[in-house]
């Protein structure tokens, strides 16, 4: 149990201040808002395709399971700085007599220091056009508070900060962590997250493969660069 509350823990510390928002500028995340509008567009695109499609049904099935990515979010990262760790997933729709769909699709990642911010971050995106109507629309940049709930701990509402990316990008919702070593060792292999805003959950996710993750996230951190940037794990 005591693990379990550590990253509920370091949250709550750094609830107390937004002053993340003023030291991450939202073009440290250009690679991280390149990989997520290609997914979008993935998705939005293979929501249409025929049931035939076998692609499109491996694509599903693989969204729904869920994947991490790995990748340095600020291009022309030094070694060691701005490492990420993404972890993608869907909810499975399914409507008689048709075609299973994706719904509630939702991306946590955690980032590691970059620059003059020497803390880390746990961020939340919406995945899909559909999931990006549920996230609240608001300049970048704008503290909020907001519930959050991590797997079988209490929720507990903290301070967030919402960041555009790039135009056409999802938006980033992002709570301040006071290392990424506070943020790691809160890590469990399976974990879930549900984040509400003003009383309507906006966010429900649940990871696996965590220690996995955590162990990629330690070799960037130690300066090994990932392949071509970014590398993904089923």
């Amino acid at each position: 149990m005591i693990r379990t509350q550590l990253l509920a823990a370091a949250l709550v510390a750094a609830s107390l201040s937004c002053q993340a928002g003023v030291e991450v500028q939202s073009e440290s995340f250009d690679v991280l808002a390149s990989v997520m509008e290609t997914h979008n567009k993935e998705i939005d695109a293979r929501q249409t395709l025929d049931a035939a499609k076998e692609e499109a049904i491996r694509y599903r099935e693989a969204v729904i399971a869920g994947w991490w990515e790995f990748m340095q979010a600020r291009s022309n990262a030094a070694p060691g700085e701005y490492c990420a760790a993404s972890f993608l997933r869907a909810k499975r729709r399914v409507e008689p007599g048709k075609v299973d769909k994706m719904k509630e699709g939702v991306v946590v990642t955690l980032f590691g220091p970059g620059g003059s911010y020497r803390g880390a971050l746990l961020a939340f995106s919406p995945l899909g056009d559909e999931s990006a109507a549920a996230f609240p629309k608001l300049p970048s940049g704008t503290p909020l508070r907001v519930t959050l709930t991590q797997g079988n701990t209490k929720p507990v509402t903290l301070n967030a900060i919402y960041m555009e990316t790039r135009p056409k990008a999802p938006p980033l919702l992002a709570f301040a962590v006071p290392s990424i070593d506070a943020l790691m060792k809160g890590m469990e292999d399976t974990w879930s997250f549900d984040v509400s805003y003003q009383g309507r959950s906006i966010a429900n996710i649940e990871w696996h493969d965590g220690l996995k993750a955590r162990a990629e996230l330690q070799k960037c951190l130690a300066g090994a660069p990932f392949d071509n940037k970014r590398r993904r794990t089923q």
